[in-house]
């Protein structure tokens, strides 16, 4: 339930499969290197200890939510990729899967905030939030004999980390693992809990094959106008009944649904931006977005996508509208900086100046 329970104490087999919490259900996981994906575990040591590694420390923003999950676990396994680190691939993931799922579902926060750092030759995963607003104890992983369906991944994490601990700031909350990539699964046991100040602002620093792309001066309303209708718009076509239609839209949801979900993290971090922005009743907004590059493609899919849908809109009756001509531009624009910049590094081009140029 907690890993391969049949192996603890001993070193763990290159593949295996691991139960975990992941968004409050457990799940199924094989740890595999070609999925890009697993999670992990770890032991005790300092919180902030001097960096020993050639690697810079890589750092990444996502919205607090569980969507986020799989951008968290793709930045780790990309930056491990990229340090020649593929032997702490699948612990690495495993644990923050974790901690990135324990801080979506319980800090209250609104982002959630991944580190790697280099400890050659071991690495530190690092999940820090605003989180004063669960106790302490709560994130503590529970007893072994605990019938809950939460907080068990934490469990995961204690396992297979060298080290792990709990700093608590007076902004905040990082969970962190030391991970060593030994094999070695290690006896359930509580963090380490530290105290510090508050942490100063950091900049992004991403895996070479990431981008940081901005989206700059974009109309709130109308972007989360854009992004409700995306929703309706899946939802709707996966309850049609293709006997009952002349064409089989329902294909189209289908499609459209996996090409949101594949750069939903980044969606959602545009989306949480958007909605700050609307609270604070600002008209326009700079968007600040990171992905892997390759997503770029699947953004091109998605409009494509999007726009056939419009053109079906009418002819089967559909009761989310068509987009208005505002929104075909706005998500014209978003598709079109993202992918300039991920694709090109080219610089960001203001909305108003990109409508301007167009005429």
């Amino acid at each position: 339930m907690f890993g391969c329970s049949n192996c603890a104490g001993r070193r763990r087999s290159d593949a295996c499969s691991e139960q975990v919490c992941d968004g409050g259900r457990r799940t199924l996981v094989i740890v595999n290197l070609q999925d890009r994906g697993g999670v992990q575990v770890g032991h005790n040591a300092s919180v902030t200890p001097t960096p020993r590694g050639a690697h810079p420390e890589l750092r990444v923003q996502l919205a607090a939510d569980t969507s986020s999950v799989p951008g968290a676990r793709r930045f780790v396994i990309d930056g491990l990729l990229q340090w020649g680190r593929e032997h702490l691939v699948d612990d690495a993931a495993l644990c923050v899967t974790e901690m990135a799922a324990n801080s979506a579902l319980h800090s209250g926060s609104s982002y959630l905030h991944v580190r790697l750092r280099d400890l050659e030759p071991s690495v530190r995963v690092s999940v820090e939030d605003a989180g004063g607003v669960v106790p302490l104890a709560a994130v503590a992983p529970p007893p072994v004999a605990s019938q809950g369906t939460t907080g068990r991944g934490l469990v995961i994490v204690s396992v297979l980390a060298e080290s792990w601990g709990i700093e608590e700031r007076g902004d905040g909350r990082r969970v962190w693992a030391d991970l060593a990539g030994d094999g070695v699964e290690h006896d359930v046991r509580p963090p380490v809990v530290e105290y510090g100040d508050r942490s100063a602002p950091e900049q992004v620093v991403l895996p070479a094959d990431w981008a940081r792309v901005r989206l700059l001066r974009c109309p709130v309303q109308l972007g989360l106008q854009i992004d409700q209708r995306l929703d309706d718009l899946v939802r709707e076509l996966q309850l049609i009944d293709p006997e009952e239609s002349p064409t089989p839209p329902r294909e189209l949801g289908q499609l459209i649904e996996r090409l949101v979900t594949r750069p939903a993290f980044a969606r959602h971090l545009g989306r949480r931006t958007a909605l700050d922005a609307a609270a604070a009743g600002l008209e326009y907004v700079d968007i600040k977005m990171t992905l892997p590059r390759e997503m770029a493609a699947t953004l091109r899919e998605l409009l494509a996508a999007d726009n056939l849908a419009d053109e079906i809109s009418e002819t089967h009756q559909l009761l989310t509208l068509r987009s208005t001509p505002e929104m075909v531009s706005l998500r014209t624009w978003f598709t079109q900086s993202i992918v300039d910049q991920a694709e090109e590094d080219a610089d960001p081009v203001p909305y108003d100046e990109w409508l301007h140029e167009r005429g």
